[in-house]
Order: structure tokens, then C-alpha cells, then sequence
């Protein structure tokens, strides 16, 4: 039986878990931001084309994006704590090579690496999570963590004008070397080590499943860019799809699955997954289309559209921890319903406003669609924990994070290629109200997720 002192002791030990995963995520996260901002002038510095500059910030996310699941299943393998240190110091080791890059191939090669090896804190971050708090605790936990993501792009957008103006886009990477030492430090001296789980690895599923996905990607991403021939974005399409049914079908053949069948088969599991799927397309579709809007429809400068920009950002910082704590009072099914909702009103309004060219009306619904996505995140992320067993966090933490990742892939190339068609085909406001549709159909998976208040009744 436990003591007062003992329950006290735990939730110190349980809250240290909590803010060291957040700075961990604040710590490899804010860069990616930054880099957008810095991107004409590595252009200029390498004397290449800024669209070959963007692979300095396309080709890391790709590549940690597919690799989520392997770097899941190795934190259930060999222990999270241990993954997660790895991590850090491995991405604060590249991030200093960065800073060293000497042409635009070694920047790329450096930063695929350095985002990798961060690609390991976010599964490892959130079994830790699952680990130490219990089940009525998580919603509200994860509500907590999730404003590192939002967190780190504000970080970003908010030091990566003044720092790359003053002192180069360099400095990103030391500003990132200094960060990453201090998460390295704070890691080691407060995280609790998962018990390990030694498997034989699936190797060869592995590969499937990192090609197949990689082609997927690829011709998802590709949708949009004029200069990327139709028979190569339709073979990588084909390729990948093919791939990823021979991966499932070789899955059910092996004794130690990196993505089991049984994950796939839970409700708890695939309703969160799609709903997240969808509601992350919406979201970062918006995300590309509205400062372009900004741009060409209202004729705000660059700075005006990020500043305003900083205002859905601001507001899904803020509202990703109320999300937790609703969702923990009333259940996990209603935060998901109740933020799904309040993002697709957003899209709508956004449209509205350009439709009427009204201000407030935009900004009213960028606002909405930070509340809503703050609102959906915590239940999203937590409610998996109940689907699988504590061996399998990290793997169900990884392949939930990667649909997540698919979902903004995807969005991103819609939201691309809609505002290539004429604004007398289509429309601008349309774009938005194809968002609103989208993120509406997360409501249908996110009804059949399971309450933990109604399981635990």
C-alpha cells in the first residue's frame, strides 16, 4: 500500500518526465520553422535555386516521417529512455555539422540525418508518457506535451527573422547545438528507463515498409510540382502502394512485426488514426493556403501574413492543454468530436472571409482552427494508449504520429494544387470549404472511439 510521501514522490517523478519530453521536443522541433525563413539566403550562399533549397527542410521530414514505426518499435525494444538520449545527442551532433555544411548537398545530407535521429524523441517521448501516468491522467498529460509542437513553430517564426537576419542562417544550427545540450543534460539526469524487450528485428519488413513509404510520399508530395513528369509521380504511386501490400501481407508471416495486425484491428487505435489523418490534412492545407491568400488576395507584405499566421499558432499552443483537461472531465470521444467540429467551422469562416473580404471574419476562423486542433490533439494522442499493451507504446506511437505525418503530406499537395487552378475556375473561398469538408469527415471515425470514462464505468 502506498504512503502519502510515495504518491507525492511519483507525481514529482511523473511531472519531471513531462517537462523534460517537452523541452526535448522544443529542443529539435523549433528549426524546421526557422529554416523556412532562412532558405533564400542558403539559396544565395550555395548559388542554387531556393527550390533546391527547400529539400534542406522537405528531405529531413520525409525521411523522419517514414521512419517513425522503426524508431517506435526500437524504443520497445531496447528501452525509451535510452532512445530518447540517443536522439537528442545524435541531432545535436548533426545540427553541429550543419553548421559546417559546405554546399547545399552536405547541408541536405546532414539535416535528413539530424532530423532522423530527433525523429526518435516523439515516439520515445510519448510511451514514456503512457508509462508513468495512468490512464486517467494521460488525456490531460498529453494536452501539456502537444504545445511543444505548435510551441517550437512559434519559437521559430518568432526568432528566425531577427536571428537570421543578424547573424546569418548558420546560427539556427548553433542556437539548435546549444539547446540540444542543455535537453541532453536535463534527459539524462531525470528520465526513468522502460523495461527492455528484446525481439528478433524485423529486417526485411523494415525496408518494405521505409521504400514503400518513401514512394508513397514522394508521389503524394509531387502532386502539385509542375516540373516532376506525370509517368514518374504515377509509378511512384504504384510502386508504393504495391510495396505496402506485399509489407502487410509478409506482417502476418513474422513472429515480431514491426506494424503487428492486431494494432490495426483495435478500434481505440485505427478510429484516433483516421480521424487525426484527416484532421492534419485540413490543417496544414490551411496552413499553406492562407498566407498565400494573405499575400495575393488581400495584399499584405510577407511579415503581416506571418503575423497573422502567429495567431492560429497561438491559439492552438494555448488551447492544446484546455483540449486535455476537457477531454479528461468528459472523455476522449467528445474532445475529439468537440475539436474536429470548432477546426472545420474555422476552415469554413476563413473562407467566409475571403469570400467577403473581411479581416475579422479570417481571423476569427484561423483563431478556431487553432482552438479546434488543440482541442482534438490530447484525446487523439492518448486514447491509443488504451488500444495496445505497455510493450507496444512506442510502436502505436510511431504509426499513429506517421498517418499524422501521411495526412500533412497529403495535405499540403491538395492545398497545392487547388491554388494553381484559376481563381475563375474554382475560386480561392472553395479551397477553403474543401478543407472544411475534409477536416467534417473526421467526425465519422472519431464517434467510435471508446471513452476511457465509459470503459472505466
Amino acid at each position: 500500500m502506498s504512503t502519502p510521501n510515495a504518491d507525492i514522490e511519483k507525481r514529482v517523478r511523473s511531472r519531471r518526465v513531462l517537462y523534460v519530453t517537452l523541452i526535448g521536443m522544443l529542443a529539435t522541433g523549433f528549426p524546421f520553422t526557422i529554416l523556412t525563413v532562412a532558405l533564400g539566403q542558403i539559396a544565395e550562399e550555395f548559388n542554387v535555386t531556393e527550390a533546391l533549397a527547400t529539400w534542406s527542410v522537405s528531405a529531413p521530414m520525409l525521411i523522419s516521417a517514414v521512419s517513425l514505426p522503426l524508431l517506435g518499435k526500437l524504443g520497445d525494444m531496447y528501452g525509451h529512455r535510452r532512445l530518447f538520449i540517443f536522439g537528442i545527442a545524435g541531432s545535436t551532433v548533426f545540427a553541429a555539422l550543419c553548421f559546417f555544411a559546405w554546399d547545399i548537398w552536405s547541408l541536405i545530407a546532414f539535416r535528413v540525418i539530424s532530423m532522423l535521429l530527433a525523429g526518435a524523441t516523439t515516439p520515445s517521448a510519448m510511451a514514456l508518457l503512457f508509462h508513468v501516468f495512468t490512464d486517467d491522467e494521460r488525456t490531460r498529460v498529453i494536452g501539456w506535451w502537444s504545445m511543444g509542437g505548435p510551441g517550437s513553430a512559434a519559437l521559430g517564426l518568432i526568432l528566425g527573422g531577427p536571428l537570421v537576419d543578424l547573424f546569418g542562417w548558420r546560427s539556427v544550427f548553433m542556437f539548435q547545438i546549444i539547446a540540444g545540450v542543455i535537453a541532453w543534460v536535463i534527459a539524462v539526469r531525470a528520465l526513468p528507463e522502460t523495461e527492455a524487450r528484446p525481439a528478433a528485428f524485423d529486417h526485411l519488413g523494415n525496408i518494405a515498409l521505409i521504400v514503400s513509404l518513401l514512394f508513397l510520399l514522394f508521389s503524394v508530395g509531387s502532386i502539385s510540382e509542375a516540373g516532376v513528369a506525370s509517368w514518374v509521380k504515377w509509378s511512384a504511386l504504384v510502386l508504393g502502394a504495391v510495396g505496402m501490400l506485399a509489407f502487410f501481407r509478409f506482417e502476418r508471416q513474422v513472429a515480431h512485426p514491426i506494424v503487428p495486425p492486431m494494432l490495426l484491428k483495435a478500434r481505440n487505435f485505427n478510429a484516433p488514426v483516421a480521424t487525426s489523418f484527416l484532421l492534419q490534412g485540413s490543417y496544414l492545407g490551411g496552413l499553406v493556403a492562407t498566407p498565400l491568400v494573405l499575400i495575393g488576395h488581400f495584399g499584405y507584405s510577407v511579415s503581416v501574413a506571418a503575423a497573422m499566421m502567429l495567431v492560429r499558432t497561438a491559439s492552438l499552443t494555448i488551447a492544446t492543454p484546455v483540449g486535455g483537461a476537457l477531454s479528461a472531465r468528459y472523455g476522449e470521444r467528445f474532445g475529439a468530436l468537440a475539436g474536429t467540429t470548432l477546426q472545420s467551422i474555422g476552415l469554413l469562416l476563413v473562407g467566409l472571409g475571403v469570400y467577403l473580404f473581411s479581416v475579422p471574419v479570417l481571423v476569427t476562423g484561423l483563431v478556431l482552427q487553432g482552438v479546434g486542433h488543440g482541442f482534438a490533439q490530447p484525446p487523439l494522442t492518448s486514447v491509443i494508449a488504451t488500444a495496445v499493451p505497455p510493450s507496444m507504446f512506442g510502436t502505436a506511437s510511431g504509426v499513429s504520429r506517421l498517418a499524422s505525418q501521411i495526412g500533412s503530406s497529403l495535405g499540403l499537395s491538395l492545398f497545392g494544387a487547388l491554388l494553381s487552378v484559376p481563381a475563375e475556375d474554382l475560386g480561392l473561398p472553395m479551397i477553403f470549404v474543401i478543407g472544411m469538408v475534409i477536416s467534417f469527415l473526421g467526425l465519422i471515425p472519431a464517434y467510435f472511439i471508446q471513452s476511457s470514462k465509459k470503459r472505466h464505468s
